[in-house]
Formats: structure tokens, sequence, C-alpha cells
């Protein structure tokens, strides 16, 4: 499976995770026959470590205007949050993938809503 194969079902999980939490990884993943995808495996589990993290850095971040996420934008920016700050991934390739997630799952301007956020969390950040 290709990489942005794998963060599109990633991006599933975290957004499944939003609805009704996912309490046990291997057992999620095996649910979808992803269990043999160590990048998806080790992405999910350092999502639901670092989720109190992610949620912070969001939500510091956010404007009164767009304090209320749809949770599918929400769900794409915990990706790519938890990707630049926990996995090493390199910020630009994650914030692509984010606004190609976004272009292909959210509402038709909530690609510049993703790239406007990341960007401004990771400038402030030196990342």
């Amino acid at each position: 499976m290709r990489r942005t194969e794998q963060r599109e079902r990633i991006f599933r999980l975290i957004y499944e995770d939003s609805i009704s939490k996912i309490e046990e990884v291997d057992g999620s993943l095996d649910d979808k026959d992803l269990l043999g995808e160590d990048f998806i495996k080790d992405s999910l589990n350092s999502y639901l470590n670092h989720k109190s993290d992610i949620d912070s850095k969001i939500d510091e971040n956010l404007d009164n205007k767009h304090k209320n996420l749809s949770k599918v934008v929400r769900a794409i920016i915990c990706l790519s949050i938890n990707e630049i700050y926990f996995m090493a991934i390199p910020t630009s390739v994650s914030i692509n993938e984010a606004v190609n997630l976004a272009k292909k799952y959210s509402n038709q301007d909530d690609y510049r809503l993703v790239n406007s956020i990341l960007g401004t969390i990771t400038r402030k950040d030196n990342k």
C-alpha cells in the first residue's frame, strides 16, 4: 500500500476515533484488515498517545471564527500534526498530504483552511 493510501486510512481511523473511541489498536486494525501495515499502526498509536497534546496545539491556534471545525477537517489536521511533531515526517510533505485529503473529503474550500491552520501552527513553532 502506498504512503498516500496509508495516510487516508489513518485519517479515517482518526475520524472514527472522534465518533467512537478506539480502545484497542490491534483489534481496530484487524477489523479493517490493516494489521500488517506498520506505518498505520505506528501512526495510530502515536496519535492516541499524543491526542491531548495534538488537541491543545489545534485549540491554541484557532481564532474564534474557526473554533468549531468539522470532524473531518479536525481529523485531517490531527493526522498532520501527529506526523510533523511526533513522527518526524517533513512538514511540507505532511501539509501537502493534508491539503489533498481535505480536497477529497471535505467541503469545497476547507483545504485552504487546513493549509492555513497547519501553516500557522508550524510557523509559530519553527517547524
